[in-house]
């Protein structure tokens, strides 16, 4: 089942970057889209600070926004207003149909092939373990 990717390891792994995208450049100010797993906000305020330095200057993050989550987006959140518990059943039974059939999806792959599917590195679409973020920061020189 491991080697299939339906059975993840439970320990700490170390965050996997698998891609970065500069969304928008006005110096000193940048916003960067970042795909990974297994990251923290730590992490990543980190990373902007790392490409600050490799660019032998500073960055500092001001903002981090996870804008997904596996297939759930910014669409599938509720607002801190709606957090009440019929807010949250309506979200749970809308979503319930699109988790299904993302589990059938991944059971369907994983008994299907001998190979490792839920690591599609080569897709557009980012397997459904991996978020996106948005890091907003300031360079300065």
């Amino acid at each position: 089942m491991a080697v299939r990717g339906s059975v993840r390891p439970m320990n700490k792994s170390p965050m996997l970057v698998t891609g970065i995208r500069c969304l928008h450049f006005a110096p000193p100010e940048f916003l960067l889209e970042v795909r990974c797993m297994h990251e923290t906000q730590k992490q990543l305020r980190r990373l902007v600070h790392e490409i600050g330095l490799e660019l032998k200057t500073t960055a500092v993050c001001s903002q981090v926004r996870r804008t997904r989550d596996g297939f759930f987006t910014l669409d599938d959140a509720l607002l801190r207003t709606h957090w009440d518990l019929y807010s949250i059943q309506d979200a749970i039974q809308a979503a319930a149909p699109r988790v299904a059939a993302e589990l059938e999806k991944n059971l369907r792959q994983g008994l299907g092939t001998q190979h490792c599917p839920a690591w599609q590195w080569d897709s557009e679409e980012p397997s459904s373990a991996s978020k996106g973020w948005t890091a907003g920061g300031a360079a300065g020189g």
